[in-house]
């Protein structure tokens, strides 16, 4: 006899987990939660949302959207560990990258491939092995390519736009910089976060030149046009 058991992948199960994580942070009981959710349009018995969270029910978008909006977060809170780190992270039963790498792929910013670009560059300097460099190189050519793919569809076109902005990547790469040195991975030692340092500052230099120069190449304002519009409070 066919059974009816569901079979959740390993997306499904981390959105049980999230779910019932971020619940309890917003101090909601299943029947809390319920409310919400019929108040959002989207009605959900408090015992539907006790099988999703043991994994017996799976959610489809509909209810993915509904839940992130009852819960005041992000979809991708449910979708993605709460770790952000090299942790690794199944995206599908036979996918897996790390937590950093998921959620910088989710939010747009990357393919979701675990490479640094560049690295074939340091592994190709003198000394280091042959075979080693040839394959780097070639992993640097494949995240190219799955990179260029990637922005061309992942983000509407302005926003693409903006993120293609060499100013607005040198903030990603301040960002990340900084994150790594204020919440380490466990065992980095002191020499690493220097260095990471060092790259922050000379990205932070950078930047500040960048936004100069966007400033100054600003066209001025148009004489009949003052910087903030007044209100009417005449009704007109």
């Amino acid at each position: 006899m066919a059974s009816n058991a569901v079979v959740s992948g390993p997306t499904s199960m981390c959105v049980a987990k999230n779910l019932e994580r971020l619940r309890k942070a917003r101090q909601l009981n299943q029947k809390d939660l319920s409310a919400l959710l019929k108040a959002l349009g989207r009605p959900m018995l408090p015992t539907v949302v006790s099988k999703i969270e043991r994994g017996d029910r799976r959610v489809d978008v509909d209810d993915l959207v509904a839940l992130a909006l009852a819960l005041n977060v992000s979809p991708l809170s449910l979708l993605l560990p709460a770790e952000s780190g090299d942790e690794p992270v199944e995206l599908t039963d036979g996918f897996q990258v790390t937590a950093r790498t998921a959620w910088h792929w989710a939010e747009g910013q990357r393919t979701a491939m675990d490479w640094e670009p560049g690295a074939a560059v340091a592994l190709g300097s003198p000394g280091a092995d042959p075979a080693a460099a040839e394959d780097a190189y070639e992993r640097d050519q494949e995240y190219g390519r799955r990179q260029a793919e990637y922005k061309a569809l992942a983000l509407p076109e302005k926003l693409r736009r903006t993120a293609d902005h060499p100013a607005v990547r040198l903030v990603q790469q301040l960002e990340e910089l900084v994150t790594d040195i204020v919440a380490p991975e466990a065992g980095t030692d002191r020499a690493t976060l220097a260095a990471r340092g060092r790259m922050a500052r000379r990205r932070h230099a950078q930047l500040g030149l960048d936004i100069e120069e966007i400033v100054e190449g600003l066209p001025p304002l148009h004489p009949g046009m003052p910087l903030v519009q007044p209100v009417d409070e005449g009704g007109s």
